[in-house]
């Protein structure tokens, strides 16, 4: 919000929605309702984030590339193990 990507929100209301959103996909994947598909985090969480971003006011494109920084950034850490 501080960027001015989205529009102005209760803080408490936006960080109950994006747990709302993490928990279910982290429930639907530990239940293994993602089976068929070939990398849930890339075919479902990621596209999940950004139309939750979007909903949020931000440019599709700008909170496409924000998420693949993100997973770019993620990957980086974890081959660095």
């Amino acid at each position: 919000m501080h960027t001015g990507r989205g529009e102005r929100q209760e803080p408490e209301a936006i960080a109950a929605q994006l747990w709302s959103f993490v928990h279910g996909y982290i429930t639907l994947e530990l239940a293994e309702h993602f089976v068929e598909f070939d990398d849930a985090v890339a075919q479902v969480l990621l596209p999940m984030g950004v139309n939750f971003s979007v909903g949020l006011g931000d440019e599709r494109g700008r909170a496409e590339a924000s998420h693949e920084a993100g997973g770019r950034l993620y990957d980086s850490i974890v081959q660095a193990r």
